[in-house]
């Protein structure tokens, strides 16, 4: 439990940064059978599929290393459904795939934007 509530903190935190630098909250936490999206963002015209990655105490570097590229791959597949579901022209709809690493313990943030 200690866990999942971590990791909710980690995705405000996320979420707060990113509305700070002028993107848009539309969803946090799309699932369906094949994974998850932990934040849906507006970047004037793009849609934003967000990754945070929240931990205790690391460092960033760690922290990145962990996004593997079947991960990435889940998560393009778990967009383009959003995408389907949400009825959204999948041919013109703007993407981008972005990461927030945060240390929670040392209060940093590592924004990396169209990371994958």
């Amino acid at each position: 439990m200690l866990r999942h509530r971590q990791g909710r903190e980690g995705e405000d935190t996320a979420r707060l940064y990113l509305e700070q630098q002028g993107l848009r909250f539309i969803e946090a936490n799309f699932r369906c059978d094949i994974g998850e999206i932990d934040l849906v963002m507006q970047d004037r015209d793009c849609l934003v599929f967000v990754e945070v990655k929240y931990r205790t105490l690391e460092h960033f570097a760690s922290i990145l290393e962990q996004i593997r590229p079947a991960q990435c791959q889940r998560i393009r597949q778990v967009a383009q459904l959003y995408v389907i579901q949400r009825r959204l022209n999948e041919h013109t709809t703007a993407m981008r795939f972005d990461v927030v690493a945060v240390v929670g313990a040392l209060e940093q943030l590592v924004w990396l934007e169209d990371a994958f």
